[in-house]
């Protein structure tokens, strides 16, 4: 049957996407490349810190739940989000009573870590209670309010710290149709139990997506340091531009069918949870493979589109090793590592994000003071390959996620021969526009195979209303 969900989902993201895609192409020319690589590095640090502080808590919750004490939950998580975010003020507070960073960039950093801590626990419960409707407009008015209220931030001379406070306030206004979803619950239906269940689950959570986000923001911090944030402004909008993109799918793939194996998982139904992972396997290896190929034939002439040239030029030979950097985290965070949901070892995640920052921070403190951008973008590309495969390996210890060897085979051929094929007709047809003509009908006709072949747009949906549960 159709996936409704699955499709909702994507409907929202790419909407969603093309609205943050403007958000880029219109702050990137109202800020410029230092003054957006000024906001990027606020951006970092606020990942860091809400990767340490509250991040942990949404996916735990999404790791224990049950839907017949859905209240008590909700309440516990609810607690638990506000005694973190208390100690994330007191800890920047402390850092700024110290002098370490001035006030207004630590004020920047925490509105970003309440907004983006508010929304995404308020996400993770309306997509468990099954609402897509709720996830999808809150993910619509992220994109709306971020457009919006950051161009106007930029427009009254906010600077970098405006947008970020900009950006924060979107986050809070988009929580709203998914807060609506569980307004019968209240804070005093929490229990000691639920929450501890929460706190044992997710401890090696706390540490693990800190690590992730200090590994995943290290290149950009160290090209902060030894080139200056317009430097960081080119290398951090292509990069994430890249992202986004591959996190359309890659998001819609988590929304609905992880979290329908998840519920089949709940209920003892171990022949469908596998059935519906084996599918979301396909979707998330056609995203990865066909996006990296995409990007790599297609990116330069996409983002000249759609960037300021300063913003492309510097960054244009990078663009294939972020494509390629990208597609493998793709895998590994929107497959492999939603194994810890299926088993009760969620230290894996602690140990792939360790082994992770190992390599990225190593590579990039090798690389980034000889060879800058290049030497960041493939330290990011090695540690991110490094990480999907070791999540591959050691997840299969503990619960196998089932793994289509005849899809492993036939789409990354499938996209590696769409890129030498376009390299060939490249050297051929020298009139530009009848050039990417045919890349476009030679693309189109490899997804289309995937697609049919493996029947990507027919997968399973739980027997459960879209519309959601019902909170006691």
């Amino acid at each position: 049957m159709l996936n409704t969900s699955g499709l909702l989902y994507l409907s929202a993201r790419a909407t969603a996407a093309a609205g943050n895609l403007l958000a880029v192409v219109i702050f990137s020319r109202m800020a410029g490349p230092a003054e957006y690589g000024h906001y990027v590095f606020i951006y970092a640090w606020s990942l860091i810190v809400y990767g340490f502080s509250a991040q942990w808590m949404r996916f735990a919750y999404f790791g224990v739940y049950h839907h017949e004490r859905f209240g008590e939950y909700i309440a516990s998580l609810a607690r638990l989000l506000v005694g973190g975010l208390a100690a994330v003020a007191v800890v920047l507070a402390a850092v700024g009573f110290l002098g370490l960073f001035e006030p207004a960039f630590l004020v920047a950093v925490f509105a970003l870590v309440f907004g983006i801590a508010l929304y995404e626990a308020a996400f993770e419960v309306a997509r468990t209670l099954l609402n897509a409707r709720a996830a999808s407009l809150a993910m619509i008015l992220r994109t709306v309010f971020t457009v919006t209220f950051g161009s106007a931030a930029l427009a009254l001379g906010g600077r970098a710290q405006g947008l970020a406070l900009a950006i924060a306030l979107a986050h809070l206004l988009a929580a709203m149709p998914a807060l609506a979803t569980f307004t019968k619950v209240r804070l005093s239906h929490w229990s000691q139990a639920a929450a501890l269940h929460i706190v044992g689950y997710g401890w090696p959570l706390l540490l693990s997506f800190g690590v992730t986000a200090l590994g995943q923001s290290i290149d950009r911090l160290l090209l902060a340091h030894y080139l200056g944030v317009a430097t960081l402004g080119p290398y951090g909008v292509v990069a994430d531009m890249l992202r986004q993109t591959f996190n359309v799918l890659g998001e819609s793939i988590i929304l609905s069918l992880v979290t329908v194996a998840k519920t089949q998982a709940n209920r003892g139904d171990a022949a469908g949870a596998a059935d519906t992972l084996h599918k979301s396997f396909n979707a998330c290896l056609a995203a990865s493979t066909f996006g990296a190929a995409f990007f790599i034939v297609f990116g330069d002439a996409v983002l000249r589109i759609v960037l300021p040239l300063e913003f492309v030029a510097p960054m244009r030979d990078l663009i294939p090793v972020f494509a390629i950097a990208v597609a493998f985290s793709t895998m590994r965070n929107f497959y492999f590592a939603q194994v810890i949901y299926f088993t009760k070892a969620s230290y894996l995640e602690l140990v792939v994000a360790v082994f992770f920052l190992i390599v990225s921070s190593g590579l990039s403190l090798l690389l980034v003071p000889r060879y800058g951008p290049h030497g960041a973008a493939l330290a990011l590309m090695v540690a991110s390959v490094c990480a999907c495969l070791a999540f591959m390996a050691l997840g299969r210890r503990w619960y196998h996620m089932p793994v289509d060897v005849a899809a492993l085979a036939v789409m990354p051929t499938l996209a590696g021969s769409f890129v030498f094929a376009a390299h060939v007709a490249a050297g051929w047809v020298k009139e530009p526009s009848l050039l990417l003509a045919v890349e476009g009908v030679m693309f189109a006709l490899c997804v289309g195979f995937a697609v049919r072949y493996f029947g990507l747009l027919s997968l399973p949906t739980a027997d459960i209303g879209a519309e959601g549960a019902t909170v006691p």
